[in-house]
């Protein structure tokens, strides 16, 4: 007898996991679906509560990985569960030889080798419309999973790109006031130091656009600060703040400064709404003295009223920054 209470959870699954994987995997200016996001935020916060334990970080490298097969297995999971439920609550399956009715167990095989096209043949569609849904049951497994694959290549080619990004800003300096430094002449900033910024901006832009199309993207922690994306471009942003507060003549042309500012600000926006982060506010003002001693004409004053102009901004940066398992002295 049909129950149809099965029948509606079983469709109602199969629908969820569908939704959550394209929203996911193709909805690339919308973050991840809402399954998705709920068991990443979670996994994630266990994981920092634990690397706050271990200190090594030998943990949170390992996290990412794990949480993108994780998501893929929630899918397989749900969608397996899915069909199932909706096969038994159907009496949609019967043994081959009609000896006897098939249980449950039976239609959780039933439903998990139509999904993963095995091919046994110990149970079968009870009519032929059901072999129809089976037909449609054995493609939504193919094509999940074809689905998750694509999906992992491209996060992985995505957090190649992130740690390049933060290399590339490590070059420049470990913290704000050394990458002021290596750029300053004595009167100005080089003309190579404004071209490393414009070609910033766009990397910053992709590696934003990045954290939106893959979320998981944000879970993949580096052993080493130095490439770890949301720290250098935390001290990128805190040199640029600092940049603010120099004489007109002084700074980089706006053309260099502006769109990176704004690619970090997308950075910032992205990254924000698709991670989660620890509830904490703006961190102390940059530490210029290194750049004083380097002859830098900057003041505390200045950098602290710059530093609270950009409270906001500069909070989203220290969540992130926390968010990734570091600390952010001083960025």
């Amino acid at each position: 007898m049909p129950d149809i209470v099965f029948i509606v959870a079983g469709a109602i699954l199969v629908a969820l996991v569908f939704f959550d994987a394209l929203a996911t995997t193709l909805a690339v200016s919308s973050g991840a679906g809402p399954v998705t996001t709920g068991v990443l935020g979670a996994a994630w916060r266990v994981a920092l509560r634990l690397h706050r334990q271990d200190k090594k970080g030998g943990l949170l490298t390992f996290s990412g990985p794990v949480m993108l097969i994780v998501t893929v297995l929630t899918w397989v999971a749900l969608l397996w569960a899915g069909w199932t439920l909706l096969f038994y609550g159907s009496d949609a399956v019967e043994t081959a030889s009609k000896a006897r009715p098939a249980g449950f167990g039976d239609v959780v095989y039933f439903a998990g080798f139509t999904i993963f096209t095995l091919g046994t043949g110990d149970f079968v569609a009870s009519t032929p419309a059901w072999r129809i849904v089976m037909a449609a049951a054995t493609f939504s497994g193919l094509f999940l999973i074809t689905l998750a694959i694509t999906y992992l290549l491209s996060v992985l080619s995505a957090v190649v790109a992130r740690r390049v990004l933060a290399q590339q800003i490590h070059g420049l300096g470990d913290t704000p006031s050394e990458i002021l430094k290596k750029g300053w002449t004595g009167d100005g900033f080089d003309s190579m130091f404004q071209q490393q910024l414009v070609s910033l901006s766009s990397s910053v832009a992709g590696s934003a656009e990045q954290h939106l199309a893959y979320p998981v993207l944000h879970y993949f922690h580096s052993s080493s600060r130095d490439l770890a994306a949301p720290v250098a471009i935390a001290h990128l942003d805190e040199a640029l703040t600092v940049i603010e507060t120099l004489e007109t003549h002084q700074r980089p042309q706006p053309a260099a400064v502006d769109p990176l500012r704004s690619s970090i600000g997308r950075y910032l926006s992205t990254a924000s709404s698709t991670t989660w982060a620890p509830k904490i506010g703006a961190p102390a003002p940059p530490e210029i003295s290194e750049a004083i001693e380097a002859g830098i004409p900057v003041n505390d004053t200045a950098v602290r009223r710059a530093a609270e102009e950009h409270s906001e901004r500069r909070t989203h940066l220290h969540r992130l920054v926390a968010s990734d398992g570091w600390s952010w002295q001083g960025a």
